[in-house]
């Protein structure tokens, strides 16, 4: 059984995620977006070791702490195809006031593998799917754990709502059809760690999110759903939430850079 730890790092809150197999002894870091101090504190509170660092796409609070964190650990770092041109780029990683938070020197990392969709990888004993989900930036990827029914969405998808697409490389019709082709065909009990705010699963977003509703729903229905969904909460208020991860730090602002 796998454990996930959340940490709620850097100025946004952004989602790091720790993805441990008591198995093999080993965990993923899912966005290492800041505080790498932070990060490492919670490694050694595991009792595991770290055997690869995944990055749902090249913002500046996704990818904050790598190159501290690599002084550590002689680990891969794993990338959408796209991050190769992305993250040559300090003004798309960092765009405007954002570039207070990321030193052109944080940037400077290697990347040992970009993947490409649907390629199949491994590390900790996890088979992993990448699906390539462009949109709220060009080398956005979602990592699938089929065995663990756990998917990591980055700011592709959030708890009723999507990711930004203001900045660089963003496109909302892009970004909407990403999570229809790529996200919407997955189980629907797959449970969802977004970048920012609470998990939730597939199955709720395709009735709920309505930023990626089809075209032709009527009031009547977003109404009645709208119902059934203030229903739903009332009635399993965090269901969404795996019994077995383990939450640390402040509780995130929900903000999707």
């Amino acid at each position: 059984m796998r454990v996930i730890r959340t940490l709620h790092v850097g100025p946004v809150q952004t989602n790091c995620y720790l993805v441990g197999n008591p198995e093999t002894e080993q965990l993923l870091i899912v966005d290492p977006g800041a505080e790498p101090d932070v990060i490492r504190d919670e490694i050694r509170d595991t009792g595991m070791m770290p055997a690869a660092i995944l990055l749902t796409h090249g913002h500046f609070d996704h990818i904050g702490a790598v190159r501290e964190l690599l002084k550590v650990y002689d680990i891969p770092v794993v990338a959408g195809r796209g991050a190769e041109e992305f993250l040559k780029d300090y003004d798309k990683v960092a765009p405007g006031m954002f570039g207070d938070h990321l030193t052109r020197e944080q940037l400077h990392f290697p990347v040992k593998k970009y993947v490409e969709d649907e390629e199949l990888i491994e590390y900790a004993g996890f088979p992993i799917t990448c699906f390539a989900t462009p949109g709220h930036t060009s080398d956005g990827v979602c990592f699938f754990f089929p065995t663990e029914g756990v998917l990591f969405s980055g700011d592709t998808l959030f708890l009723e709502s999507i990711g930004r697409t203001d900045l660089p490389t963003g496109d909302a019709k892009v970004l909407i059809e990403s999570i229809r082709q790529q996200l919407y065909r997955l189980p629907g009990e797959t449970l969802v760690f977004p970048g920012h705010g609470p998990a939730t699963n597939i199955d709720y977003e395709k009735r709920y999110n309505i930023y990626t509703w089809e075209r032709g729903q009527t009031k009547e229905q977003v109404s009645s759903q709208t119902k059934e969904r203030r229903s739903w909460f009332r009635r399993k208020p965090r269901n969404t939430e795996p019994s077995e991860a383990e939450t640390t730090g402040k509780d995130s602002d929900g903000q999707s850079d």
